[in-house]
């Protein structure tokens, strides 16, 4: 199951939150408003064709179906809220064909949850954090286009599809439209080639999987998606300038799999 991509579709409204450190992830989207907050260091974030660095006692907000992506600096801790539109409801009707011009956003009153047992607590927490977005950032009209539509059924295709060859070849036929059209598509939007792209969401996907599971790396390469070790290797060696072995034995060898699997995916 895709961590992101389905959260938010549950027949009941979800409100999750938790800490990662030195975590990062792919180019994703999701239903769910999401905001990051940073507790220690700095993220960087990319949202749709922006890029945005955020600091200590600064969040970010990330409205519903944007897609992005983020990665954090050695020694960066985040809180992460993800919460459904319905939570905030007249926020999201007032907004939801704008999105922030700037959507980092100061704030130096640490985030507090003691008071979120109840809905009425959470919309509290969750309605000062959006007038804070409403005081602080500028509003513009949110783009949208068939040309976004198809680059979001692509993403998607990726996250159910990745493990397998998942060609863009495949992807076109499976949704109808001409591959060398796709091709640019993908590229026009997302800034870099569609292969590229798998191969930098497969890597990341390693990366988890080698700090959070006890597969042999010949496990997790297949797993990702790779055909053979060899390429693995070099393509992990490329983004992350050290082996998968290296990887795994590094410092900063913090198990996500089950907090991410319970806040995400849980309801």
């Amino acid at each position: 199951m895709v961590l992101f991509q389905h959260f938010g579709l549950e027949t009941m409204p979800i409100f999750k939150h938790f800490d990662l450190t030195d975590f990062n992830y792919p180019l994703h989207l999701h239903r769910a408003f999401e905001i990051l907050y940073v507790r220690r260091g700095q993220l960087q974030i990319q949202i749709e064709d922006n890029t945005y660095h955020v600091n200590n006692r600064q969040f970010v907000i990330v409205f519903p179906n944007q897609i992005h992506g983020f990665d954090m600096s050695p020694n960066t801790t985040i809180t992460i809220v993800l919460f459904s539109p319905e939570i905030v409801g007249a926020f999201n009707e007032q907004y939801q064909d704008s999105i922030p011009e700037n959507p980092v956003i100061f704030d130096n009153d640490p985030l507090n949850f003691d008071h979120t047992s109840n809905i009425f607590g959470i919309k509290s927490l969750l309605y000062g954090m959006c007038n804070k977005v409403v005081e602080q950032a500028s509003f513009v009209p949110r783009k949208t286009s068939a040309s976004l539509n198809i680059v979001h059924t692509i993403i998607d295709y990726i996250n159910n599809h990745y493990t397998k060859e998942c060609t863009l070849k495949e992807i076109a036929e499976a949704i109808g439209y001409d591959y060398v059209y796709l091709s640019k598509l993908f590229q026009k939007v997302m800034g870099i080639p569609y292969t590229k792209y798998l191969n930098r969401f497969r890597i990341s996907k390693a990366r988890q999987m080698l700090k959070d599971t006890d597969n042999s790396i010949t496990q997790i390469a297949y797993g990702v998606g790779y055909a053979n070790l060899r390429t693995f290797n070099r393509n992990f060696k490329e983004l992350n300038k050290i082996s998968p072995a290296q990887y795994r034995s590094s410092s900063t060898s913090t198990r996500y799999e089950k907090s991410i699997k319970e806040n995400y995916i849980s309801g």
